[in-house]
């Protein structure tokens, strides 16, 4: 199995030695089964021996559900030392109870055993995780491609923090085009066939509401959490105004909330906070919906594959800060009287505005960010450098940003 390096892998590494269970979870087909294969390499390079168990195989999940002792007996009879093996479990919450069994595990064999387990969602590794399990643990979230990563997945090399000329930046801007108007899924990169990559993305939709969305939200109207997760691409970029939502597509406001909240849980969308000076009035405001996925986000705002605009752009800039990150240290930023900012970076340190095609005009809420709050880097990020800008605002390439506004 070819595996391509991914930003996870470092981390991956860096816990081998923690006396805890590797965690890892994300949407389907991201990675995961990869990763743990990877870990296992690892393992196998560190001279311990390793099993691979997939709990979709049903004879792999009865095992399991047998419990700990006959799971035991099992690795034993296939010839395995204890003292010595490294245990991979993927696709864990398929468990009726994994906690149980991993709080076994762990509690009665991990002077032994050292163990990664994989699961498909947070909604289901949180509604299926208690709080026995808190200490024996490590969470770890897998995403789909950042830009560096699809790269490396398409053929390409490059050192996105090294300065460039101006020659190599028009040569990734098509490739950056392509990964912001068809997504980031890893088994899709290399596949060139627009029509086969847009099938299959409308496959993992439709297998997320057919499988994932009914098993792990019991959800009461399919239909209608469709019609909202499409009208949630329509607006992508955009506030969220739950009371609008209820009322556009006839549902109860308790009911988009939770359909909301699933979909969030399960990687589809991902609500953006607004900024404020005031963390108690900031919690009350609006927050912005984005996709985890361009391709997503694509496939459900038209059925198909769609040529890179306002919407598509800033949520692949999104996708890009989110991955670098994470979510608690970004924000937006929007006034009352409509003055608004794209991101906003550690607390207000650096302000970033996302702009297709970027003029000097779309620079001027920068400004009166900066003012208010002092921002110490004020960036606007586009597929088409402007002739000119205003002093004090820098332009950025999104396949440069993260690399960029994360230097101190």
């Amino acid at each position: 199995m070819e595996i391509i390096d991914r930003r996870i892998f470092p981390i991956m590494r860096a816990l081998s030695d923690e006396k805890a269970i590797l965690v890892l979870h994300g949407a389907r087909q991201t990675g995961k089964s990869t990763a743990l294969h990877w870990w296992l390499q690892e393992e196998r390079n560190r001279g311990r021996q390793t099993l691979y168990f997939d709990l979709e195989d049903p004879a792999m999940l009865s095992l399991c559900e047998s419990g700990v002792e006959a799971f035991i007996r099992y690795i034993e009879a296939r010839g395995y030392p204890r003292q010595n093996l490294s245990v991979a479990l993927d696709e864990i919450q398929y468990l009726s109870d994994p906690s149980r069994f991993l709080k076994l595990l762990f509690d009665h064999h991990s002077d032994d055993l050292k163990i990664a387990v994989s699961g498909s969602s947070s909604f289901a590794i949180k509604s299926k995780f208690r709080e026995s399990l808190v200490g024996r643990t490590i969470p770890l979230e897998l995403f789909n491609l950042d830009f560096g990563e699809y790269c490396r997945f398409v053929g390409r090399h490059y050192d996105f923090s090294a300065e460039w000329p101006e020659q190599l930046d028009l040569e990734v801007r098509p490739v950056f085009q392509h990964f912001a108007e068809t997504g980031a899924y890893p088994g899709l990169a290399r596949t060139k066939e627009i029509a086969t990559k847009s099938r299959r993305i409308r496959q993992i939709i439709q297998t997320y509401i057919q499988t994932d969305v009914r098993e792990l939200g019991k959800i009461r109207y399919p239909d209608r959490f469709e019609s909202l997760l499409r009208f949630l691409a329509d607006q992508a970029a955009s506030l969220a105004q739950v009371s609008e939502l209820a009322s556009s597509l006839r549902m109860a406001r308790e009911t988009v909330e939770e359909y909301i909240f699933l979909l969030e849980q399960t990687y589809i969308i991902r609500r953006l906070r607004p900024f404020s000076g005031n963390a108690r009035s900031e919690l009350t405001k609006t927050p912005k919906i984005y996709f985890e996925d361009n391709g997503i986000l694509a496939m459900c705002r038209a059925y198909e594959f769609l040529p890179l605009d306002g919407a598509l752009f800033e949520n692949a800039v999104f996708t890009e800060l989110r991955k670098s990150f994470g979510i608690e240290r970004l924000h937006f930023w929007r006034t009352t009287e409509g003055q608004e900012i794209d991101f906003i970076i550690d607390e207000g340190r650096v302000a970033v505005e996302a702009k297709l095609r970027p003029r000097p005009a779309d620079c001027k809420n920068l400004f009166k960010f900066q003012k208010r709050y002092s921002a110490k880097r004020l960036v606007i990020c586009g597929m088409e450098k402007p002739v000119s800008l205003p002093e004090g605002v820098e332009f950025r390439y999104p396949w440069h940003l993260a690399d960029s506004v994360g230097q101190q």
